[in-house]
């Protein structure tokens, strides 16, 4: 979960730090990291970050199966990081109820997608 203050990254120039680290790893053939875009964030952003209250901001829903219901629901934003996305086979189904209730089923593209309800 990002908030981002934009005055603040375009005085600390967050961006050319960011894209400093893109183009190094592109010249290195990707030898220095796999992991797609986080890690240059990880370094532009390094120094330049608070902690969100993690009522607030409530992660591990995708690798946590011991997560209370009642306080997710309290949380202002739900974090399906891990493995088990709440549309998968895999999900926790005590878990699944917090992301389908904002899915319409009977959306064309949804349906495509053969995603589970329950």
């Amino acid at each position: 979960m990002n908030i981002f203050d934009l005055e603040a990254w375009r005085t600390t120039n967050i961006s050319r730090t960011y894209h400093y680290w893109l183009e190094e790893n592109l010249k290195s053939d990707l030898s220095l990291w796999q992991l797609g875009t986080l890690p240059p964030g990880l370094i532009a952003f390094h120094g330049h970050v608070h902690i969100i209250d993690p009522f607030w901001h409530m992660l591990g829903l995708g690798y946590q199966d011991n997560t209370s219901i009642a306080d997710a629901e309290t949380a202002g934003v739900i974090h399906f990081n891990g493995r088990a996305k709440p549309w998968l086979d895999i999900a926790f189904p005590q878990l699944r109820k917090l992301w389908t209730k904002y899915v319409n089923f009977s959306d064309k593209f949804i349906k495509s997608c053969h995603i589970r309800a329950s």
